[in-house]
């Protein structure tokens, strides 16, 4: 059974991060400046082993996720795309954006980001949930419950 524990997001897990090669955020996560990374990052274990890690932002006003989108997402060309996430944000609270949820490759197809979304949910039970889905992901999160937001590529959950 894989554990998930709450870790400082501190430049010694960025130097942890800045060593994997088998996953997709890792570099970039460990290059980020400090101030642009949440408090804790979510780390999955398989025993001792490091399997997976998430990487999540809790918002009290959807505004909030519309800044970090529009900082770290849109492009200005592109915003007009987005228009279902504004409108369907808008008047949200209490959010839970996903930035990244990153399983090992040698853990891959063992449950092990399924087990993470499932702990997430049973943690923030009444809290919507969001995540910028890449096209390789979508499946998976179709298959965690979430839903396209209107033609964008971002997904909800709740």
């Amino acid at each position: 059974m894989p554990t998930i524990t709450a870790r400082p997001f501190d430049q010694e897990m960025q130097s942890i991060l800045s060593e994997i090669k088998t996953s997709y955020h890792a570099w970039e996560l460990s290059k980020k400046d400090l101030s642009e990374l949440p408090k804790d990052i979510y780390v999955i274990e398989d025993g001792q082993e490091l399997a997976g890690y998430g990487v999540i932002w809790e918002y009290s006003s959807g505004n909030q996720l519309v800044q970090k989108a529009e900082q770290d997402y849109f492009n200005d060309d592109d915003k007009y795309m987005e228009k279902d996430f504004y409108i369907d944000i808008k008047n949200k609270t209490d959010i839970i954006f996903i930035e990244a949820l990153d399983v090992l490759k040698e853990f891959e197809g063992k449950g092990y980001a399924a087990y993470f979304i499932n702990w997430l949910k049973e943690k923030h039970p009444n809290q919507k949930m969001y995540v910028y889905a890449l096209e390789k992901s979508r499946n998976f999160w179709y298959k965690q419950d979430f839903e396209t937001v209107g033609t964008t590529v971002w997904m909800s959950y709740n």
